[in-house]
């Protein structure tokens, strides 16, 4: 009784974890218990490794063909929102493949629109380097709380398809010629700290939340010693976006927003309760 009581609760909070971090991959686990429990009844007596070896080829199985072939379709038609390329060679490109796994790569029509052109036209002046972005949103709103949007965690606010984040870019430290790779295997938590004679915006914050630094935990694992910070690429960046009729607002830490002279009233503060803008910039419809 006590085991199957452990293995209930174990079921159930992975289930709750699939669908917080994939939205669909709790779903998709329930329906293979399930189905596994009824096929492989007499398998799972005999032999519990054979029995898991089938229930997890049969998610993995599931779960990549209901997230590129199912969820896109599922999206558009039902919630408005499309993907984002993935494999397909364009100016605009995921930092890495799990976004895309994750589904964590939806927005409005719109918002896709807009990238494409910032895409296009970063493309005309830097021929060789690709925008990449990291998080976006869910494919499904399913609103769940006062009529807000599924939460796209750790973000606060990528729940509607109007939001999306886009990696800096950076030089090969040691040629310091330009690359379209990033330090950190998410695309998150490298910083591009303030300099001595810069408004330090995360010091202050840092002392009223540590959930400003948030996004050094999503890097998974960095290389950070082989690139540095690639200005002129990220400030043309900016510039796109801020050119871009169709984006309303964008987030930069302060001292980048200084860094950059920018003066445009698009551009926001977050304030201290969000994570820190200076691995990446929020833009959003």
């Amino acid at each position: 009784m006590f085991k199957k009581t452990l293995s209930f609760i174990l079921q159930i909070s992975l289930i709750v974890l699939l669908t917080v971090f994939t939205q669909i991959g709790g779903a998709v686990w329930l329906i293979v218990w399930l189905q596994a429990n009824f096929l492989c009844f007499k398998i799972k007596k005999k032999s519990y490794s054979t029995y898991l070896k089938i229930k997890l080829s049969l998610f993995f199985g599931f779960y990549l063909f209901a997230t590129f072939v199912i969820v896109p379709l599922a999206a558009k038609h039902y919630n408005n929102r499309v993907a984002l390329p993935v494999f397909v060679e364009n100016n605009i490109q995921p930092t890495t493949i799990w976004t895309c796994i994750l589904n964590r790569h939806y927005v409005k029509p719109k918002l896709k629109e807009a990238l494409f052109r910032i895409g296009n036209n970063f493309e005309k002046k830097y021929p060789n380097s690709k925008v990449n972005y990291l998080d976006a949103n869910f494919p499904f709103s399913l609103a769940l709380y006062k009529n807000k949007g599924f939460p796209l965690l750790p973000h606060l606010s990528h729940n509607d398809g109007k939001k999306i984040d886009l990696s800096f870019f950076y030089l090969n430290k040691e040629t310091q010629e330009p690359t379209n790779k990033k330090p950190s295997f998410s695309g998150y938590g490298i910083y591009e700290a303030p300099k001595q004679e810069e408004y330090n915006q995360p010091e202050i914050c840092l002392k009223q939340s540590w959930y400003y630094e948030i996004g050094k935990y999503a890097k998974v694992y960095s290389n950070e010693e082989d690139y540095s910070f690639d200005k002129e690429r990220t400030n043309y960046l900016i510039t796109l976006v801020i050119k871009e009729h169709s984006i309303k607002k964008f987030f930069l830490e302060p001292h980048l927003k200084n860094r950059f002279k920018v003066s445009s009233s698009k551009w926001r503060f977050h304030g201290c309760k969000a994570s820190r803008h200076d691995d990446h910039v929020h833009v959003q419809l």
